[in-house]
This record gives C-alpha cells, structure tokens and sequence, in this order.
C-alpha cells in the first residue's frame, strides 16, 4: 500500500500545468492540438485548453478524450457572432482547377479573408481584462499555440507566461522557421509541384525558392495584418511573431523523421508526427454493419476521401464522370467514396452497384481493414500519417497548400503514387495507375515495410512529444537553443555577401591584370617606336 500511494506521490508531484489555445476555426488544427492536450493529461499534467469559437460548424466536434481536462469554450461577442454569422464564406471549391500556391492573387485574398476572420476574436481576446486575470492567476508553466492563429502566441506571450512552445499541425511553415533560423532545404526539399531526388531539376529548384517567397508573403500578410490591428485598436505593447517564434523553448512540428524529407534542423526543432496514431485501436474497432458486409463483397476495395474542407460533392462534374466512368470500368473492386451530398439524388442514380457514397466513414479504422486494397486521399497530413502508419498503399492527389509536398513525401517510400487532379477528367488513365497499383505486389510490400518502420522506430514519438514538453516546463525558455543563424538577413544566410565578396575581388583582380598588361604593352610599344 506504501508502494502505491510512493508511487502516485512521485507521478503527480512532478506534474506541471499548461495552457493550450486552440481556436474552432480548422477541424485537422483542432484535432492536433486536441491531441497533444491529450497526450499531456494522460501523462499526469494538468491541461487547460483555451477555445475561441469561430467556425459554429465545428462547435459539435467532441475531439478532446481525456476527462480531467479543463475546457473553456470562449464565445464572441453580439458584434463577433453577427460578423461571423453573415460573413461572405470563403468558396475553396476553386482549388479543384486552379493552382493556388503559385497565384499571387489567390494567396493574397487567402491572407485576407483569413485575416479578417481571426481579427474579431482576437480583438475581443485582447479587450477582455477578466479574461486575462482568470487566466493569470491560473499560474501556467507553458504555453503551447499554433501560429496558423498567430493570436494564441500573442496572447501568451502578452500574459507573460513563462514558457512557450509553438506547435504546428504541418510539417513546415516558412515564415516561422525562417524566424527560427532552420537551415533552408530549398536545393533540394520540394516545394508544391517540385519533385524529389534525381527527378528533381533546376525549374524545381526555381519553384522551391518562388513557392517559399509565395507562402512566407501569405502567412506573414496574415501575422502582421493581425498584429497591426491588435495594436493600433488596443494600444497594447505585442511583440511581433519572430521575437516571440524565436524566444520560444520549442518549435513541435508535425513531421516524422522516417517519413519525411530528410532535412537539417535545429535541436529545438522538435517532430512529434506520429504521437497521435494507435494502429491497435484503429485494428480492435467495430466497424458498422454495413461497412463489414461492403468490405465481403468483392476481393478488392478501393477507398476515397478528399477530407474535410474541400468536398468531394464540390468537384467539377467532368471530375465526378471520369471516376464514375472508371468504377464502371472496373466492375470486379469495391469502391467506397466519403460524398457528402446525401440528397444528390442525380450523382447517386448514375453510380454502378460496386460504388457505396457515405458522407461520414471512420477512416483510421477503415484504412487498418485487410480487406482494403487501396486508399485515394487529398494528401492532407493527418491522412497521410494514417496511411503512413496503416500499411497501405495510396493514390495521392493534392488540391491545395502542402498537400502536393506530402505526396512526394509519401511517394518516395514507394507504396504510393502522386496523381494530378488536372488529369481527374481522364478516365483511361487514372484506371490504369488504380489497377498497377492494386496488381502490382510492389506497392503493399512498400507500404507494409513504411507501416513496420515508424511502428518501431527507435523513439515513441509521445515519448518525445512528452519529455520535451516537461523539460520546458522546467527549464523556461532555453535560449541555449537560440541559434544565431536567426539574427543574419537574407545575404548573409545564404553567402550572398560572399558571392558578392569574392565577386568583386575577381573583378578587381582582372581590372588590375588588364591595367597592367596595358601598361607593360604601352611601354614596350614606346620602346620600339625609339
């Protein structure tokens, strides 16, 4: 009994408290920070999680497990609920034809549409001088926020908390690891519509550096919007997001070193990818009855899910035919496709038999089924680590932001192919790349041994996700982490002011050689001339 009572005395005495922000505006953002308040609570912490309710669509969305957790839902104001009430919504079926990250125009109506939609809630945020004394007197250890709401780390920061990690539900933002000082990988990490390795040429690597510039215009837009908003209405003393990213104890970003782009990065550069997946559960699931006998009808089955924010009822009805097309085409495969318009009585009266439209499928659960053969995903990060970590193979076609990037990422492992969604409308050919990939033994062998790597890679990604969030909380801000690569500008980062440098020396240097050669030739031509 001594034991017992010894033990739980030491697990709770080392607990710390923190506070995680974590705004209702993105479902995959709130299902990441949702998960690590998890991870923190099921490890004897004591978590807060802050929400700011902005989307209502998302209000419902019960993600966070872990009972002890203290949730404080925040509500906007009369001004905030009318604004977001009858605010224009942002039409993203677009992405289905258009290249986003390389338009200028598209990523700066993208900065400002979102930018207008943090801005009432964080404004009301910052206003709320109870809010900030409820908060204070919670007596935080660490602060973890998203700079995809760049108002979270404002706050905390604004609060004093004495601790901050920055957590980004993607692998990358290029703005915050500039502000960090990462090491750049533009030579040779693939930006949107770049490929990877010995593919990879010199228009790539033009494309990296054009797309860097693109996304660091846009999240910065976005950041800086915000911030000049909060000051000037407030009058309040904000830090901007670099001295804040850069001050910070940790940077946890949601990358897997076995299944992402090997890059160079900085200690406090910390991938917890993966802490989230639990293949055992997705295994032990009961599935619905009518999804278990779908699944026995035919030896193959084929599943098809463009995720959450762009729908798959949205797409161009040419895109809509050419998959109808082909799963006539292949009448001997199951195909199971998340639709979510249910009363498209047009679309599902021209589907054949082997087609089953859901708008709701349980996909982790789904994807750890034997008895599907083959998974076509949008390419967003939570499903690609679940295909990553389910041991299947995958049809990757990316719509919009990372996604392109997270399907090299996948495909260099060999079990999945990138697929263009401008190629959608041509039947012939997508059936072909569906029916190597479920003939050709090479794919599953390739997703299995995927599968079997992160499962038993050498550090649990919780554990890591862990470990470094209690040493935060003890050790503050670590500036021993802090790498001076942060403080040089451009020039001085990548050699330019070298370059230049030895440059101009060249020059010099032939200027000198020319005038003497002139000088040494003009004599002798005297000389002569006497």
């Amino acid at each position: 009994m001594r034991l017992v009572f010894l033990t739980f005395f030491l697990q709770y005495s080392y607990a710390f408290k923190y506070l995680i922000i974590s705004p209702i505006y993105s479902y995959s953002h709130v299902k990441f920070m949702s998960n690590i308040a998890d991870t923190l609570a099921d490890h004897g912490h004591e978590v807060v999680v802050f929400q700011q309710q902005i989307v209502e669509a998302l209000r419902d969305k019960k993600v966070i497990k872990n009972p002890d957790i203290k949730i404080i839902n925040y509500e906007a104001n009369t001004a905030g609920k009318e604004f977001y009430r009858n605010r224009p919504k942002s039409s993203v079926t677009k992405y289905w034809t258009t290249n986003q990250a390389a338009n200028p125009s598209a990523a700066d109506q993208f900065a400002e549409a979102m930018s207008k939609d943090l801005e009432h809630m964080c404004l009301q945020v910052f206003e709320d001088k109870s809010l900030h004394t409820m908060l204070k007197s919670e007596h935080f250890d660490v602060l973890l926020a998203e700079p995809f709401d760049p108002c979270g780390l404002y706050l905390g920061d604004y609060l004093k908390i004495p601790s901050t990690i920055v957590a980004m539900a993607s692998s990358r933002i290029d703005p915050v690891q500039w502000a960090l000082g990462q090491p750049s990988g533009l030579n040779f990490i693939p930006g949107p519509d770049s490929k990877y390795g010995e593919e990879s040429g010199v228009w790539d690597r033009i494309n990296n550096v054009w797309m860097f510039f693109m996304r660091t215009r846009m999240f910065r837009a976005v950041y800086w919007n915000l911030l000049d908003k909060l000051r000037f209405k407030t009058g309040l003393e904000i830090r901007n997001i670099d001295e804040i990213v850069a001050e910070s104890a940790y940077l946890f970003y949601n990358s897997n070193p076995y299944l992402d782009f090997p890059f160079p990065s900085l200690t406090k550069c910390v991938p917890i990818g993966g802490f989230s997946m639990n293949t055992t559960n997705w295994k032990s699931e009961n599935l619905p009855e009518n999804l278990k006998n779908i699944l026995q009808k035919r030896p193959n089955t084929v599943f098809i899910s463009f995720g959450s924010v762009i729908r798959s009822a949205d797409m161009p009805q040419e895109y809509k035919n050419a998959i109808i097309e082909v799963t006539k085409l292949m009448s001997d495969v199951t195909f199971i496709w998340k639709y979510e318009d249910e009363k498209d009585e047009e679309m599902r009266g021209n589907i054949p038999e082997n087609v089953h439209l859901m708008k709701w499928l349980p996909q982790p659960a789904l994807l750890a089924d034997s008895r599907v053969s083959l998974f076509i995903t949008h390419g967003g990060l939570g499903s690609i680590m679940e295909v990553a970590y389910s041991g299947k193979p995958a049809i990757v076609i990316p719509l919009f932001f990372d996604q392109p990037m997270n399907g090299e990422m996948l495909r260099r492992h060999g079990g999945a192919e990138v697929y263009s969604k401008f190629e959608l409308s041509n039947a012939k050919k997508l059936k072909k790349v569906i029916q190597n990939m479920i003939q050709n033994p090479k794919y599953l062998a390739n997703a299995k041994k995927l599968s079997n790597l992160l499962q038993k890679q050498p550090i649990n990604p919780i554990e890591r996700l862990v470990k470094h969030a209690e040493f935060a909380a003890e050790f503050k801000k670590l500036p021993e982490l802090d790498p001076y690569s942060r403080h040089l500008n451009f020039f001085q980062f990548f050699f330019l002011d070298i370059v230049a440098t030895l440059l101009i020396l060249f020059m010099l240097s032939a200027l000198f050689v020319y005038w003497i050669t002139y000088v040494i030739c003009s004599v002798r031509s005297k000389s002569k001339m006497e």
